[in-house]
């Protein structure tokens, strides 16, 4: 396993269930309106649960970033093969399917989130290069949507290198090609 290190924080797979449920704590504290003024500083839509994250990611491991014992950000892997339990984000894998070259290779980045208190200091940026080196060697690249009402979002995800495949719609779908 290869770790990346920033002065306290560990860029790292998850490992155990504890790193799948504190996974999923950060997850609820992020969900729109959850907190007062949480959705100007970012959100997450999907809901996840412990089987559910041992199994979107087939033989491949969700990355996080974590300040010591504490998971404080997350990139979740997303086979295609695990679309059917995402009915709501079926027009991101059509949007994909029509614009990817064939033969080419991809996951969907399923979710990312970082921690109140870590936000703005290269967290996201480090979780996405930590999952670049994970999965390049089986991927062409990566694909997410995010809503056009999450500004954070997609800027940061802008910053990472992500372009549009789509526009129009309120669900802003990207890719990350590694190619």
């Amino acid at each position: 396993m290869i770790e990346i290190m920033k002065p306290h924080l560990t860029y790292t797979t998850a490992q155990s269930r504890a790193d799948l449920e504190q996974i999923l704590a950060l997850q609820r504290s992020n969900l729109p309106g959850a907190a007062p003024g949480q959705d100007e500083q970012g959100f997450v839509s999907l809901v996840y649960t412990v089987p559910l994250l041992e199994s979107v990611c087939g033989p491949h491991r969700h990355v996080i970033a974590k300040d010591g014992g504490q998971v404080i950000g997350y990139t979740l892997v997303l086979l295609q093969e695990s679309k059917a339990h995402f009915p709501e984000i079926g027009d991101m894998f059509g949007a994909v399917d029509a614009w990817r070259k064939p033969g080419t290779r991809y996951f969907v980045m399923g979710q990312v989130c970082v921690a109140d208190g870590y936000r703005g200091q290269g967290v996201f940026r480090g979780l996405y290069h930590k999952l670049r080196d994970e999965m390049q060697a089986h991927f062409d690249f990566v694909a997410t949507d995010v809503s056009r009402k999450n500004l954070r979002s997609m800027n940061a995800h802008a910053g990472v290198g992500f372009k549009e495949i789509n526009e129009g719609s309120p669900w802003q779908v990207i890719v990350w090609d590694w190619q």
